[in-house]
């Protein structure tokens, strides 16, 4: 069977809704014909349709090892990983606080995306904000003691404690804060 075969069946079944088929013939057309990247193109995008992003990012990176080239992969790769490391750090925010050392990563990473953006707002605005008397208190985040350091390592300077937030101006809200961290807007 050519691959176009395949491919068309793939799409014949995706289009009826039988993506367990449609996926099943992007894998035999990649069987087939190993250096294209076609069947990984189709099968990233059903993944990704369906909100399947770790498998969307699979596909996409088979695609990339046989076209480094191609925008359609890289583009897939990268709005996956977004949406894989954004409901991850939700998650993490539900649970109760970052492990040490992930916050400053993806404080980090989100830097880099924005110089590779050439974009200051790289996320979307955030929703306008709850009034005092409706919000929800949050729970006490449990205090992670620090392990104690080895016998015979330097021990580093803590940190200082970070100024307390502007106070509200007339109209409710507070300013931004100078350096204010772009992971709140995940909230």
């Amino acid at each position: 069977m050519s691959l176009e075969e395949w491919l068309a069946r793939g799409d014949a079944a995706k289009k009826d809704g039988l993506h367990e088929a449609a996926r099943a013939a992007y894998r035999e057309g990649a069987k087939a014909y190993p250096t294209d990247k076609q069947p990984w193109l189709r099968l990233a995008d059903d993944y990704f349709g369906a909100a399947d992003y770790g498998n969307a990012v699979l596909a996409a990176q088979e695609a990339v090892q046989r076209d480094p080239r191609d925008n359609t992969a890289h583009s897939m790769l990268a709005v996956s990983g977004l949406r894989i490391t954004a409901g991850s750090l939700v998650a993490l925010r539900e649970q109760s606080g970052y492990p040490v050392g992930s916050r400053e990563e993806a404080l980090d990473v989100t830097r880099r995306l924005r110089e590779a953006l050439s974009d200051p707002s790289l996320l979307p605005p955030a929703p306008p904000e709850t009034p005092p008397a409706q919000r929800k208190p949050r729970p006490a985040k449990p205090a992670i003691a620090p392990a104690p350091p080895a016998a015979g390592t330097a021990v580093p300077p803590t940190a200082a404690a970070p100024p307390s937030p502007p106070a509200p101006a007339a109209g409710g809200k507070a300013p931004p804060a100078k350096g204010s961290n772009p992971l709140d807007k995940l909230k």
